[in-house]
């Protein structure tokens, strides 16, 4: 069998000797050239490239020079291969990403516009899980399924949008389980700072005044959470900040919601609304928010490690403040004579163009730092 194989000259990976372009990048092949370059590296050296390479900049469809990446916002981009059929392979080649092995070289980072589709999937198996315990509860009428409803129910918006910024993260420098990691531990500790910062600055009811209060204590305190993962000099790009925050705000936004599920959620019904409506709103809350900080704080530290300076910084303090801003206005008792949540839709269309800008400069950084 493997003599029927060859490695593609571009990204390593094996297609039948047969193939005129390679399956995987796109590569068409020249015979001639391919088999003297293939004569010339031993097996082990392509393995080692393969390796080094599967989670790099190795999908030039058309063999072209890296620095001819187009750093254009293509909002198709993020969609386009989400209704593509990928292969177990790929899948695995994703989910090693960030290891010391796989982490790609500085000059090997790619730096065009990405083309996420994995969180797609994690989408959809948090979806038929859930759909499959809502029908142990209505069907079969099992009460057991109650736990799992409420916490699925939390989980997947904001975690799979979690893995929309960590396929994002162009670096490949972090890899799953730490994301996974500081989701835990970094929607736990924000919450426990938000609960201390609420006992030294009064709240009130949740009017106007309460919501901007509202708004500087959590995202006060969730900022502190990511800035602590960012505080050394390896997370020095724009889109590890956007990864990081988006992680801690991953996690609490799902603890959040589930205590408002276990709160509120006692029938069926309000439950499932808890679920839905947080689920839509979850796009353009807390995820967003702490990402765009997190994304500002390393726009300013690039490799340095933290410093109190950084915090002063008005690049960053813009950013802060929009958030501040962003979630104080999704919070204020704001009239409005449909039930729709017009006010948090336009919210969120705001958010996100904010965050195709950062990760449009973080594409923009990658670049620069290529050619130093």
């Amino acid at each position: 069998m493997e003599e029927n194989i060859k490695h593609c000259p571009n990204c390593s990976q094996k297609v039948f000797s047969n193939s005129n372009f390679c399956s995987v990048c796109g590569f068409k092949f020249d015979d001639n050239k391919n088999n003297s370059k293939e004569d010339e590296n031993s097996q082990g050296m392509v393995a080692a490239q393969a390796e080094d390479k599967s989670c790099g900049c190795t999908n030039n469809s058309n063999g072209e020079n890296r620095s001819s990446d187009q750093l254009s916002l293509r909002l198709f981009d993020l969609v386009v291969n989400v209704f593509k059929k990928h292969t177990l392979e790929e899948r695995e080649n994703t989910f090693i990403c960030g290891t010391v092995k796989t982490a790609p070289k500085e000059g090997e980072i790619c730096s065009k516009w990405p083309k996420p589709w994995l969180y797609s999937r994690v989408f959809a198996l948090f979806a038929m899980t859930f759909l499959g315990l809502v029908a142990l509860l209505r069907i079969f009428e099992n009460i057991l399924a109650y736990p799992g409803i409420i916490f699925i129910g939390a989980l997947t918006v904001p975690f799979s949008l979690l893995v929309f910024f960590w396929e994002l993260n162009a670096p490949r420098n972090i890899n799953i389980f730490d994301v996974i990691k500081i989701f835990f531990w970094g929607g736990v500790s924000s919450l426990l700072l938000t609960m201390i910062f609420s006992r030294i600055i009064f709240v009130g009811e949740v009017d106007y005044v309460g919501a901007i209060m509202i708004g500087v204590i959590e995202e006060s305190a969730k900022f502190v959470v990511a800035a602590y993962f960012l505080r050394g000099s390896k997370r020095k790009y724009i889109l590890n900040g956007l990864l990081l925050g988006a992680a801690v705000g991953a996690g609490f936004a799902v603890f959040e919601t589930a205590g408002y599920e276990f709160a509120y959620g006692l029938q069926i019904p309000i439950l499932m609304r808890i679920i839905y409506t947080r689920g839509a709103l979850a796009f353009g809350g807390h995820i967003v928010w702490t990402a765009m900080s997190g994304a500002a704080l390393a726009m300013v530290k690039e490799d340095d490690r933290l410093k109190i300076n950084h915090f002063k910084d008005i690049k960053f303090l813009k950013y802060f403040i929009l958030t501040i801003g962003l979630h104080a206005i999704w919070d204020m008792p704001i009239s409005n004579s449909s039930e729709l949540p017009f006010a948090q839709g336009i919210l969120t269309i705001i958010a996100w163009i904010i965050i195709l800008i950062l990760i449009s400069s973080g594409l923009k950084q990658i670049s620069r730092i290529k050619t130093i």
